[in-house]
């Protein structure tokens, strides 16, 4: 999983950045194509997999991962464009989602406006995703006036999506287009899911400022600075600092379990002596794709999949016990995986 955090110059983004990464990455921003992005993998804390490693003790315990990256700067204006900005979108449209951050403390002259700032940033994003649907526009229907090859569907798809765009209408909520396997090469911006991420100054108190998020797009609060100072102490003296403020959960946990959630991602586990690792995969995923997930191998040759719930697996105390008491079952290619499903593929190459 990819996320790109994104906002208005000033926002906070590489603040941000450091606080759910523990990452002490210059608070210098993004200019142009002469800095590299901000590139941080965490692993997603999961106390499952902390469990089922306790159980078997392996080698490797491997989690799920996310990547968090910070590519900085703002979206370019129409008559604004140029190599620089360039770079920043082809960094932006590979993003599996986003975190929009927006400003909830003052600057030096300039007071927080973060419904204003909000606003802003998806008028720039629609107006982006508008030039690209009109310049495919333009070219597609004179293939199709012409009779050359051109998809009609497409240029139907397209259509709509401009009419959404000239309203103002965010492409994420419109799934016919942005989940359409004909526009999955144009990466939309206003397509990807979206989390609003309020970065609050540390006087403020949180949930009180008034903000309406887009149709969609979950809403998280946090105190960006704080939080980036709590996650670059030593963990033992972090929790401490955590119980003494209230604030048991970090932001990284926050934010993943809205990612997995915004995503449709669940997780399930393969268990040995060897490893226990931690798998993502979309929720109504059948059993070989999600042994896909693994190698394409084991999705190829694909037999069986023997399934045991965590919960089932841990009431049971060991894997055998759970055999013994009839719940570990097996599963052929039709299987839709639950999360938390602990899972030995069974195939043959």
């Amino acid at each position: 999983m990819k996320i790109g955090i994104i906002g208005m110059p000033g926002s906070g983004k590489t603040t941000i950045f450091n606080a759910i990464t523990g990452s002490s990455a210059e608070l210098s921003g993004f200019q142009g194509a002469k800095k590299d992005p901000n590139l941080a993998v965490i692993r997603v804390p999961d106390e499952r997999l902390d469990r089922l490693s306790a159980m078997y003790n392996p080698k490797k315990t491997t989690h799920a991962q996310v990547q968090y990256v910070d590519v900085g700067g703002g979206i370019p204006k129409a008559d604004t464009k140029d190599a620089s900005t360039d770079e920043l979108l082809k960094m932006l449209r590979p993003m599996d989602a986003m975190v929009l951050v927006v400003r909830n403390f003052d600057l030096p002259g300039l007071p927080a406006t973060p419904q204003e700032d909000m606003n802003a940033f998806e008028a720039d994003m629609a107006l982006t995703d508008l030039i690209t649907v009109e310049k495919r526009l333009e070219r597609l229907e004179k293939e199709v006036t012409k009779g050359k090859k051109g998809d009609p569907k497409e240029l139907e798809l397209l259509r709509q999506a401009q009419q959404a765009l000239n309203n103002n209408q965010a492409l994420r909520t419109l799934p016919e287009i942005a989940d359409s396997s004909l526009l999955k090469g144009y990466a939309f911006l206003t397509a990807k899911p979206c989390i609003l991420l309020l970065n609050t100054s540390d006087d403020k108190e949180l949930g009180i400022t008034p903000i309406k998020p887009p149709p969609g797009v979950p809403l998280i609060e946090i105190k960006g600075r704080l939080e980036m100072e709590i996650a670059q102490l030593a963990p033992e003296d972090a929790q401490i600092f955590r119980e003494e403020l209230n604030m048991l959960e970090p932001a990284t946990q926050r934010l993943i379990r809205s990612s997995y959630e915004l995503l449709g991602l669940i997780s399930f586990f393969t268990v040995g002596e060897d490893e226990v690792r931690a798998w993502d995969i979309p929720q109504n995923t059948p059993a070989p794709k999600a042994a896909g997930a693994i190698h394409s191998d084991i999705e190829r040759g694909f037999i069986r999949a023997e399934v045991v719930a965590y919960d089932d697996l841990m009431a049971a105390g060991s894997y055998h016990a759970a055999q013994k008491a009839g719940k570990v079952r097996l599963e052929g290619k039709e299987y839709i995986v639950k999360d938390g499903d602990v899972i030995n593929f069974r195939f043959s190459v």
